[in-house]
């Protein structure tokens, strides 16, 4: 699909009123155990929707979704995927990596994909999606676009991560490799969360994936949060965290960035 097909249909939801963005968004730096996180202060989140957000009795819904995507929809990828404005517990299939990858691969802008598996993991909705922005400059991330000149940071959590060895990366390399960095996340995050949905049949090990056209990423989590304000997603283990206000910010840094993702995750 177009990128410019995609970007001008996100305008027009934004200028309807139905997609929220914030345009005078803002990075607030903070350096805690060496590692540098970056806080993006949006107002658009304070009306994100969660797993708690009620649905009206009229509301329709798409089979295996829990989130009204009417009005939302911006296109198609292949049969089985929508894109749609950001309004599960399965583990990501060959499908699934495949609608992903076509983006990725074939956009011009530099953009990040991630996916938050189970409430653990972050999700805000239990119905098995992936989210895409541009890639943020300066994440924990960053090493693995530097050809091995830059240093791995030393994270407080376990991950596992993969970098692409050429522009010719199949979807199903990309799937075995996913396969392989969730094998690895299991054998050290599995049952060990105390969620209920952990204990579903077919529920994978609650774990964020993040990838980029060069690299991929595996996280094991064992919660989503610490407190209300003081939450992760995929995003926020490699130290971007989306906060609404400043008190969220404030909130971070005083129960410590680092030792936060450490509980968040798999600790090292």
């Amino acid at each position: 699909m177009d990128e410019s097909f995609i970007l001008s249909e996100f305008d027009r939801l934004q200028q309807s009123g139905l997609a929220l963005y914030d345009e005078k968004q803002r990075i607030i730096e903070h350096i805690d155990g060496g590692l540098k996180f970056q806080f993006c202060l949006t107002s658009a989140l304070a009306k994100k929707p969660n797993l708690q957000t009620p649905h009206s009795g009229t509301d329709k819904r798409r089979d295996g979704s829990d989130i009204i995507t009417t009005g939302f929809e911006i296109g198609e990828i292949g049969n089985a995927h929508l894109i749609i404005a950001n309004k599960q517990y399965e583990s990501l299939n060959e499908g699934d990596l495949q609608g992903i990858w076509s983006l990725l691969s074939t956009m011009s802008t530099d953009y990040v994909a991630f996916y938050n598996c189970g409430q653990d993991g972050g999700c805000s909705r239990l119905h098995k999606h992936m989210q895409l922005i541009p890639m943020p400059e300066g994440t924990f991330a960053s090493f693995l676009d530097s050809d091995g000149e830059e240093p791995e940071p030393t994270v407080p959590f376990q991950w596992f991560h993969h970098r692409f060895d050429s522009e010719d990366t199949t979807v199903q390399h990309v799937t075995d490799i996913y396969n392989k960095l969730l094998r690895q996340a299991t054998e050290i995050g599995g049952g060990l969360s105390e969620n209920a949905h952990a204990a579903l049949p077919g529920a994978a090990c609650p774990h964020n994936l993040i990838m980029t056209k060069r690299w991929m990423i595996v996280v094991p989590r064992l919660r989503a949060a610490i407190t209300k304000e003081v939450a992760a997603n995929a995003m926020g283990m490699l130290g971007y965290i989306a906060v609404a206000t400043e008190d969220e910010v404030d909130k971070w840094i005083r129960s410590g960035p680092t030792d936060s993702l450490k509980e968040l995750g798999v600790s090292r």
